[in-house]
């Protein structure tokens, strides 16, 4: 499995065609296999040295569909700003929303403050019960698992996306469509081999970086698999360069925002809509309208 100290690809197999003693051992094999890729090779970042649920919270919702290079300084500024929950919940709208920003996906943004909000109920902290969890904006089952995982060395069944490209690739030789039901089930076989689940999704996840560089990108085989919906020219690229200027620039009228962004009045008014229905902003007259994100708690 390892030559001259780097790394080399385990053999896949079809775990389904394999009799259930074979099965166990190819499952038993793999762990040991990432086990010792971690040991050898485990990244190191600030929020895998915590339990605290509130770091574990702000990297894993970070991290959703953002690289890792530029999450780090943001995870920081906010740890820097609001150290905690009961901290980022007296915070306004506008305020996490200019700290968040280069990060995108500004909808993680609100979730954060209103978890923190929320966690008041909970002695400013999260549940450790799974189903509470998913109650909370933008807690599903991934992130979830994680929290259970990392901040409560709770069993849980965490499939993220490269979680997802490690098993496909190992257990799903030649398979198309590969269905997460078929993962979740193998996932929970291996974690009957294990007693650290925190680290063993470290190293699966340290494993699927490494994999990525390796080999075609087994999720194309998921039956779930999309494609990123292009960020240029769409309504996701107009709405983040709105909140920009909200931000930068404070309170707008409807002329001013045509006037700086370089797209159909129709296409903004209906992003603008679209942002003060989901509560991004606020608006603040009605005779000439004008908006802002919100400035109050």
């Amino acid at each position: 499995m390892y030559e001259e100290g780097r790394p080399t690809l385990l053999e896949p197999v079809t775990l389904s065609e394999l009799n259930p003693s074979s099965a166990q051992d190819a499952l038993k094999q793999f762990s040991d296999y990432i086990w010792l890729f971690y040991r050898e090779h485990g990244r190191s970042f600030p929020w895998r040295d915590t339990v605290d649920p509130y770091r574990i919270l702000l990297s894993e919702l970070m991290l959703q569909q953002t690289q890792t290079e530029r999450v780090l300084p943001k995870y920081q500024l906010f740890l820097d700003t609001w150290p905690d929950f009961s901290s980022l919940a007296k915070a306004t709208l506008l305020e996490v929303l200019s700290a968040w920003k280069g990060l995108g996906y500004n909808r993680r943004a609100i979730a954060l403050r209103t978890i923190a909000q929320e966690s008041e109920h909970y002695g400013w902290t999260l549940p450790s019960d799974y189903d509470k969890l998913l109650e909370l904006p933008m807690i599903g089952p991934a992130t979830g698992a994680a929290i259970m995982a990392f901040s409560f060395q709770k069993r849980s069944l965490y499939l993220e996306t490269n979680i997802r490209r490690v098993l496909i690739y190992q257990f799903h030789l030649g398979e198309e469509k590969v269905r997460d039901r078929q993962l979740l089930h193998e996932l929970d076989g291996l974690l009957d081999l294990q007693c650290d689940y925190k680290h063993w999704y470290y190293g699966l996840m340290d494993y699927g970086v490494w994999l990525k560089k390796q080999v075609t990108n087994p999720n194309r085989r998921s039956a779930h698999y999309a494609r990123q919906a292009k960020f240029e020219d769409s309504n996701r690229q107009i709405r983040g360069m709105l909140l920009l200027v909200f931000t930068e620039q404070g309170p707008q009228d409807f002329k001013s925002l045509c006037q700086q962004l370089p797209f159909a009045p129709e296409r903004i008014q209906l992003c603008v809509e679209a942002l003060k229905t989901e509560g991004f902003i606020e608006q603040v007259s009605e005779s000439a309208p004008r908006y802002r994100i919100p400035s109050g708690g």
